[in-house]
């Protein structure tokens, strides 16, 4: 049978990619379908036992790119679909929701965010306030800007849908985005050949939290390294000035609804840009 959709997910082989993979296969999906794995630690091939499965292992540090485009590579479907081992869909019709428009032919590229749940912490929940990935607990529209008509010039790597011959047209993702900002660099691709980029709230999936102030520091110095090759060849295009915007709406939305997590929010969002500068400044060095 012709294999009209392959969803890649690349992992570290955390535990939470087993119960990804039982989801999914439990989709309800009204066309065929691949599931690429692109590992790079030893998985528990016993819990992987399907025929829509496949796996490819790949070194290790090879980067967020590099990665995704071994599964676009060892695809098979006309559609590729992305989603990340630390997300979970809502329900067993994601699949479907976000290639519809693309399987209808009425677009070429369709993202969608994520939703992280509070009540995980105070610090973990001040985290996902922030955010990221893919709009965290403040949610996508708050995060980057959506028109009347729901196209935006931002991705979600981990929550996406693209015909392949688009992603060929543009030379997939960079392998020098290495760190991350793969999503930001793709759409600028897409963009500048004036590809429209479709946005769809109900492909939303769940996300798990970020835990821990020195992870957190962490994400955000590679995040300011992946930013640092990012503007090494690229113009920025406002995207600072969007970013500071997003921040405005972070702190008011939460000084209206949640504001007992101001505090929390003000201290992330300062070690946020702190460490991304740093790990800018160490790039370039």
């Amino acid at each position: 049978m012709k294999i009209l959709v392959s969803v890649i997910i690349p992992t570290l082989g955390r535990e939470t990619l087993y119960p990804l993979i039982d989801n999914l296969l439990k989709q309800k999906a009204t066309f065929s379908y691949e599931i690429i794995i692109i590992p790079q630690v030893k998985l528990d091939e016993s819990k992987l036992k399907d025929k829509k499965i496949k796996v490819f292992y790949e070194q290790l540090g090879k980067g967020f790119a590099y990665y995704r485009n071994v599964g676009i590579k060892r695809s098979k479907g006309d559609i590729i679909a992305f989603i990340d081992d630390d997300e979970m869909p809502k329900d067993h019709q994601w699949l479907n929701n976000i290639t519809r428009p693309i399987r209808e032919g009425k677009e070429k590229v369709v993202t969608a965010g994520v939703k992280i749940k509070l009540g995980q912490g105070y610090l973990t929940d001040s985290i996902s306030f922030l955010g990221f990935p893919g709009g965290g607990a403040i949610g996508f529209r708050t995060m980057w800007s959506v028109d009347k008509n729901n196209y935006t010039r931002h991705l979600c790597s981990g929550n996406l849908a693209i015909k392949k011959s688009i992603l060929k047209k543009v030379r997939n993702f960079t392998n020098k985005m290495k760190n991350g900002n793969e999503d930001v660099n793709l759409a600028d691709k897409l963009i500048s050949k004036k590809i429209a980029i479709k946005y769809l709230e109900e492909a939303t999936v769940y996300h798990i939290a970020r835990k821990g102030l020195i992870s957190f520091i962490k994400w955000n110095y590679l995040r300011g390294k992946s930013a640092g090759d990012y503007l090494s060849s690229n113009k920025t295009d406002g995207k600072i000035l969007n970013r500071l915007k997003s921040s405005g709406k972070i702190l008011n939305q939460v000084t209206l609804t949640k504001p007992w997590y101001l505090p929390g929010v003000l201290f992330t969002m300062f070690n946020q840009y702190l460490w991304q500068t740093i790990g800018i400044i160490s790039r370039k060095i």
